[in-house]
């Protein structure tokens, strides 16, 4: 290997470092608090082919079966730049038993939704004829949402963070007859805080809380990818959920400290949702091929968030020990289709639309995640360097329905409003081979 293309391994795993440490900087809100963005190449299929596609090492990050059909050691450093938008309009707020001494602007906002970058890094090694080991790194779950600090639902939520890396080791082995098997365990770290103002039950006057925790916990992934004949591929995977056992603090303002508010340390389960991949890629001719991909997400999981404190946070109204936010998500569908078209020996072209369903009823949408069903047109390319390197380049243009939150609580009030959501997504992926 010349020094030139060793300097470049060093710089793939030199930023495969650099970008597990910025996953932990931003993530962004997709639907539900999914982060699809793995992968610059699939981005510019809308992420059909996720399932089947193995022409570069990001492809293989949805599917541990795809792992198998490399035929050589390559790895793969990326990002996506994402910029949401989410405003609210036609608002409606009144105090309540608790409140109604509290002022609500019913006004308009900033944009609550925040825009971010979220690295990834692949690779696979080649071991024999039959055996590859590949390993994926993203960030899959992820929300931040930041309301202006006199938001009319203020009393419902502020702001709302949640950051993951996930760390995916595969073995794989490939048969024969083209088919490839895949099995691992994922490693994932997650941080989440949630914010909200916090009334007097006394009287007049208002402070604010923010409750923090963070853990380490494990899961699995398995999948198979079958080259059926020459030309045809077939694809499915397993991605358990992964339950997560955070540990961490609420935290009051001085002016919430003044009302009697205490801090606490704190616990809580979050469970991230198992997901089924499926999907299938048709070669037409020497130049196209096409992809078609499904993904059914489990959202179930997302059901009360309790969290539990060690002591009482407030003795004004009795013992409080515990708190609790209700979202009651269900299961969620994401179904993409897309072509590429290989040009010539260094240029390809992508395209494809999707449609990302939202897990969150109606009835259960809340100021903290005003989410919508979605629809995405994405648009890529691809330059091969060099015989041991390429450029991947894809945008999305994400379209949302009009999303309507309506909370009532006797005691902080009411809180209804529209929110006009879209997102802009581009993603830039270097892949090396050797």
């Amino acid at each position: 290997m010349s020094y030139f293309k060793k300097s470049c391994l060093w710089g793939a795993a030199s930023g495969t470092a650099l970008l597990c440490a910025l996953a932990t900087a931003g993530t962004a809100h997709a639907s539900g608090f999914q982060v699809r963005e793995t992968s610059g190449t699939l981005q510019g299929s809308s992420y059909a082919g996720m399932s089947t596609l193995t022409t570069d090492a990001s492809t293989m990050s949805y599917n541990p079966g795809s792992v198998g059909q490399y035929s050589e050691t390559t790895y793969s450093v990326g990002g996506s730049i994402i910029r949401p938008v989410a405003k609210a309009k036609n608002i409606e707020a009144s105090g309540g038993a608790v409140t109604n001494t509290q002022t609500f602007n019913e006004g308009t906002y900033k944009d609550m939704a925040q825009d971010a970058f979220v690295p990834n890094a692949h690779a696979v090694w080649k071991l024999n004829d039959q055996f590859n080991l590949g390993i994926s790194i993203t960030a899959p779950w992820g929300l931040v949402t930041d309301n202006d600090s006199d938001f009319a639902g203020r009393f419902y939520g502020t702001t709302s963070k949640i950051k993951t890396i996930n760390l995916k080791p595969v073995l794989a082995y490939r048969f024969d007859n083209g088919l490839s098997v895949g099995l691992g365990p994922q490693i994932q770290q997650m941080d989440a805080s949630l914010s909200k103002a916090v009334p007097n039950l006394g009287g007049a006057g208002e402070g604010n809380s923010e409750v923090s925790g963070d853990s380490v916990d494990m899961g699995w992934a398995a999948g198979l990818n079958w080259e059926v004949v020459p030309g045809t591929k077939v694809g499915l995977a397993y991605n358990s959920e992964i339950k997560h056992d955070l540990d961490g603090k609420i935290d009051f303002d001085p002016a919430a400290e003044a009302l009697g508010y205490t801090d606490r340390n704190t616990t809580a389960e979050v469970i991230t949702p198992e997901a089924i991949t499926f999907g299938v890629a048709q070669e037409i001719g020497e130049k196209w091929t096409v992809m078609a991909d499904g993904q059914w997400t489990n959202w179930n999981s997302i059901d009360t968030l309790t969290f539990n404190y060690d002591g009482d946070i407030s003795p004004q109204a009795g013992v409080q020990n515990s708190s609790s936010e209700e979202y009651k998500w269900g299961s969620a569908w994401f179904a993409s289709l897309g072509a590429r078209y290989q040009y010539d020996d260094n240029w390809s072209f992508t395209t494809g639309i999707a449609f990302d369903e939202t897990p969150i009823k109606t009835k259960y949408r809340n100021v903290r995640l005003p989410d919508s069903n979605r629809y995405w047109a994405s648009l890529g390319a691809s330059y091969k360097v060099a015989d041991w390197a390429s450029l991947s380049l894809g945008y999305t243009h994400v379209f949302a329905h009009e999303a309507r939150v309506d909370v009532t609580n006797a005691a902080l009030g009411n809180f209804a409003a529209d929110y006009e959501a879209k997102v802009d997504i581009i993603a830039l992926q270097a892949n090396f081979k050797f």
